[in-house]
């Protein structure tokens, strides 16, 4: 798919999702943990089971943008881009219809273990490393005697309640689906919802200072306010831009380069960190209230920035990979 075809996938995810999902129906779906008229939006789509398995990680990056703009409570990411994708990688069998969840632990080491999204799932896969061997493990989601729990984006986070489990499926896996490759596609999934999500922020941000007024005249007329919103425009752009390399490395079904995966995880955190202040910054008070709907971005934002990886873990595997090249290559690659 091209950069044209991307594009149109992604505008039409946006407006079903636009035509179903509210900030207070969002806010409302939290007690069950989905949204369930967005979930079905995007089946009716086509975007869940076999199909979302044969998508390119730009399709389903540029799904998760429109995900994270509209704050749509959905399992999107965890189930269709990561978890069908795996069971795909591994050879196991999967039903279109049944949400699937996923962990990055084995399934003989469960305890204090939250899995997203595993209340909704009929399945869980564990990806794991044993032996010096890669692992996917499978077992139905009800025997893990899950107990509910949410993120801070109120995304389910449910916690296990047993210290094991007996899989019924286990299959052995190459390196591009190992637990590193699941931490990595982690990383860009939740990479590409946060940018969708700093872009609302951002655009809430910029009409609030144009409409909100202070001592007779626009917020956005003041220098100070004009020089938040500058930053945090510089802010989304660059991590916009580092996203869209690693995505490049990943073009024609490739593995995404680990390094340039890193980079922009640690980026966009980097920027959801400076959105998130200067959008509450401009704001003041109400930006916190459950009435007004910023928080579900800025809740997103700071609730993704620590999943699959947050700045300073890929800083530190970022910087080891960067040492260990030597001198002379270093220069190279970061100058290449």
């Amino acid at each position: 798919m091209d950069d044209a075809q991307t594009d149109m996938l992604a505008d039409s995810v946006a407006r079903a999702l636009g035509d179903v999902v509210t900030a207070r129906g969002t806010v409302e779906a939290e007690a069950q943990g989905l949204d369930a008229k967005a979930w079905k939006t995007l089946r009716e789509l086509g975007l869940a089971g076999e199909g979302a398995a044969a998508m390119s990680l730009e399709e389903q990056a540029a799904v998760l943008e429109a995900i994270g703009y509209a704050a749509a409570l959905v399992p999107y990411a965890d189930s269709e881009a990561m978890a069908r994708w795996l069971a795909h990688g591994a050879g196991l069998a999967t039903n279109a219809d049944e949400v699937l969840a996923i962990a990055l632990a084995s399934p003989h080491a469960l305890s204090g273990r939250r899995i997203a999204w595993g209340r909704h799932s009929a399945r869980t896969l564990f990806s794991y490393e044993e032996g010096g061997r890669n692992w996917v493990a499978v077992m139905p989601s009800a025997d893990l005697r899950l107990a509910n729990g949410a993120n801070l984006a109120g995304e389910p986070l449910d916690k296990c309640g047993v210290d094991r489990a007996q899989p019924t499926e286990v299959r052995e896996v190459v390196d591009d689906f190992s637990p590193a490759a699941v931490s990595q596609r982690g990383a860009l999934c939740r990479g590409a919802a946060m940018l969708g999500a700093a872009r609302k922020a951002q655009e809430l941000t910029l009409q609030y200072a144009a409409e909100r007024k202070q001592f007779g005249k626009p917020l956005a007329q003041f220098q100070v306010i004009q020089s938040y919103l500058a930053q945090m425009a510089g802010e989304l752009s660059a991590a916009r831009a580092m996203f869209a390399t690693a995505l490049r490395t990943a073009q024609g079904g490739a593995r995404a380069s680990r390094a340039e995966a890193a980079a922009a995880k640690v980026r966009i955190g980097q920027a959801a960190h400076i959105i998130t202040a200067l959008a509450h910054q401009v704001h003041g008070a109400i930006g916190f209230t459950e009435e007004y709907s910023l928080q579900l971005w800025t809740r997103r934002l700071w609730a993704w920035r620590e999943e699959f990886g947050n700045e300073t873990d890929w800083a530190r595997e970022l910087g080891a990979a960067m040492i260990g090249l030597g001198p002379d290559a270093y220069w190279e690659r970061i100058t290449r």
